[in-house]
């Protein structure tokens, strides 16, 4: 009678951390939602940030005045944005969303910093003789950029109590790579508010 009474006990007390285990509810999100989960740095903030930034880089002098004098879209090339804040960010996340924005925009033509290593490696193995010779790409034929976009991300923390305010910046700037002259900067600002509940720990 105790090893049956052992098991039934056993099973009792193991059921719940089955159950538990086993248990998961999730659903899908809509990702252009608006959503405040903390008071960190989210994947809404790099998304409305970088939004507004290339609308305003798209629509300023700099591009009318490049296109009237070249008649050709200029070349960007976009570099690492530069985290300032305390907190850990995913700027490639940030630099990605800006670079889809500028190629999907059809008004700028871009290139690819971050792979050139890779693409190096390729064109020398095309003219490495391994490759016929008409089919292999020659070195020497890429595109040069005309302006390198920057950016950084900088925030500004208050709290008071219970009360906290988190202000990030983000400012991008285009620098014409002929001239080193600045030719576009704006800075976008976004505050959220946060109220600390006092059932919390």
């Amino acid at each position: 009678m105790l090893r049956p009474l052992k098991a039934f006990t056993f099973i009792l007390i193991m059921a719940p951390l089955i159950q538990s285990c086993t248990s998961f509810q999730g659903e899908y999100a809509n990702p252009s939602e608006v959503e405040i989960i903390n008071d960190k740095w989210n994947e809404t903030d790099a998304r409305v940030s970088s939004e507004h930034l290339v609308s305003n880089a798209l629509e300023s002098a700099w591009l009318r005045d490049f296109e009237l004098k070249n008649r050709k879209r200029p070349i960007v090339v976009v570099s690492s944005v530069e985290n300032r804040t305390d907190e850990h960010i995913d700027t490639r996340a940030l630099s990605e969303t800006i670079r889809n924005s500028l190629i999907n925009s059809r008004q700028v033509r871009y290139v690819n910093k971050r792979q050139r290593q890779e693409i190096l490696e390729e064109l020398n193995y095309q003219n490495s003789g391994a490759v016929d010779p008409g089919l292999a790409k020659r070195i020497g034929k890429q595109l040069g950029a005309d302006y390198l976009l920057t950016g950084s991300i900088s925030s500004v923390v208050s709290a008071n109590g219970k009360r906290k305010n988190v202000t990030y910046q983000v400012e991008a700037a285009l620098t014409n790579l002929q001239t080193a002259e600045v030719e576009w900067t704006n800075i976008y600002r976004s505050k959220k508010k946060f109220r600390r509940s006092s059932y919390g720990p």
